[in-house]
């Protein structure tokens, strides 16, 4: 969470993840309860929305915010007194808070260096993007040609998306925001921009007024950065993608909210359960072959209350999979096994691919800086991420970014950045960033939610290789595909290869 007062990325040039900066309540991946006034989610028997729901919900006091008919849902705001009519209605199934799910919470170093500024049209930050190479990109860019690439689509369900950057202007094919905090920015006036004037403030909640005009805009980086590992195109700024011919459809799924908790207050962003079914129903609907979702909460099967979630993303990822949509997501940040009754969502759901961190022994921090040699992470030198999430949900891995390890074997990351060398920086993942509306941007990033869009984009490959395809084939293809690296618990089938995949 970023406490408010603090440095704001905004306000400045290239972000430096480092991975140990956790969210209120001491989990860095958190789920919230709705206020006694709040935000509830009613899950009907019936797995499509009864004819009458809208009025029986009202008639039970409550209003309705998002009407999600083909998983039988609704989003509403309710005092308790109505949730308690709800759920003794014979047609619904289970009434709860509506969660929300953050992104993974690091500590953010920043400088100002030569990945400021305007970009030039030439690739010349590819060299730093040890991930890119590593999963075998460059073979299938010499296979796979950019209007056939062009079949398939990513939707990137996340902050938004800066669409004026330079490596991704162009590559965007749909902006939407199923966020409750609607507005549009930039050049281009998107409602998918990631920009956040607006605010759910839960210290003054006031149920018939969710958004009120926060006291600054921010601006929200993770999803351009997403993005950019997916599909930086070529010659269009100073990266590369995956794949730079994939489409993307920007999906705005995160709020900013406001609250204070032990003391603290805090200014951060939450993606709740009704904007990122909305998406994911929509994406699903429009036939795109693939939803990255770099986000993640954790859901307590022996809870009660967290029943009604759990049942609607059952059903949200099931009516994904019908209609063709295969969707990868970050097995999460906490370092945690993930066998057991705490299910992380939506990474852990069966037709879900989920995907954990890897970074590289290789010492890429011994390289000095600048440098004009490519850096390049050795095969056979992978290792899990310090902060990935392992256990049997995890099917495949990824680069996510890390320290590197020092002359003992040990995480760079285990000591204070002012200790390490000045190329740690290196292990990290580079990718595209927003810093405000007229100033693109290039920022090292580390986490699960940096592995997911590589294997994202492979999955993307290989649907535009293969448009038959169903998900459930491209999963298997994507498994039966992969480098192994080492233990089936930490790192699923194997590295994600997308020359392998595309083969």
């Amino acid at each position: 969470m970023r406490k408010v007062g603090q440095i704001v990325l905004a306000a400045l040039a290239l972000g430096l993840f480092a991975c140990n900066q956790q969210a209120p309540g001491g989990a860095s991946l958190s789920v919230q309860s709705a206020p006694e006034k709040g935000r509830y989610l009613v899950v009907f028997k019936s797995e499509t929305l009864p004819s009458n729901a809208q009025a029986l919900v009202q008639g039970a006091g409550a209003r309705v915010l998002k009407t999600l008919e083909p998983i039988g849902a609704l989003t509403v705001v309710a005092d308790r007194a109505a949730v308690s009519r709800l759920a003794r209605n014979p047609q619904v199934l289970a009434v709860g808070p509506e969660r929300y799910y953050s992104l993974p919470k690091t500590e953010r170093i920043l400088y100002q260096e030569e990945t400021y500024g305007a970009p030039s049209a030439a690739d010349n930050l590819y060299k730093y993007q040890w991930d890119i190479r590593r999963i075998g990109a460059p073979k299938a860019w010499e296979r796979v040609p950019l209007e056939v690439q062009a079949r398939a689509t990513v939707a990137v369900l996340d902050t938004g998306v800066m669409d004026n950057h330079p490596d991704l202007v162009g590559q965007i094919v749909d902006f939407q925001a199923t966020n409750y905090c609607y507005e549009t920015a930039g050049p281009n006036n998107t409602p998918s921009y990631p920009k956040y004037s607006l605010w759910i403030d839960f210290d003054h909640f006031d149920p018939n007024n969710l958004c009120t005009p926060a006291p600054y805009v921010t601006y929200e980086a993770h999803g351009t950065h997403v993005s950019g590992t997916v599909a930086a195109r070529f010659g269009g700024g100073r990266v590369v993608g995956v794949a730079p011919g994939v489409r993307i459809a920007a999906y705005k799924v995160f709020d900013r909210i406001h609250f204070t908790e032990g003391g603290e207050e805090y200014d951060d962003v939450g993606a709740f359960d009704g904007p990122i079914f909305e998406a994911i129903l929509d994406a699903a609907k429009k036939g795109y072959q693939v939803i990255n979702m770099s986000l993640g909460g954790t859901l307590d099967t022996r809870n009660r209350e967290d029943v009604a979630a759990m049942v609607a993303w059952d059903r949200v990822m099931k009516y994904a999979n019908r209609m063709g949509t295969l969707i990868v997501a970050s097995a999460g940040n906490s370092a945690q096994n993930a066998n057991g009754y705490i299910v992380h969502i939506p990474s852990d759901l069966p037709t879900v691919v989920s995907v954990s961190a890897t970074g590289t022994a290789t010492p890429l921090w011994q390289y000095p800086y600048p440098t004009d040699e490519t850096l390049n992470a050795v095969p056979g030198q992978d290792v899990l991420a310090f902060y990935s999430n392992y256990g049997a949900a995890v099917d495949l891995s990824a680069p996510g970014g890390d320290c590197g390890l020092d002359e003992s074997g040990q995480s760079w990351c285990a000591k204070p950045a002012s200790q390490r060398p000045a190329g740690w920086r290196y292990h990290l993942i580079l990718s595209t960033v927003i810093v405000n509306e007229t100033t693109p941007a290039y920022a090292w990033y580390a986490g699960t939610s940096m592995a997911s869009p590589h294997v994202a984009a492979v999955a993307a490959l290989v649907r535009a290789l293969h448009p038959e395809w169903g998900p459930g084939e491209v999963r298997a293809h994507l498994k039966a595909t992969a480098e192994p690296i080492g233990s089936r618990q930490l790192f699923g089938h194997g590295l994600v290869n997308a020359d392998r995949a595309t083969r």
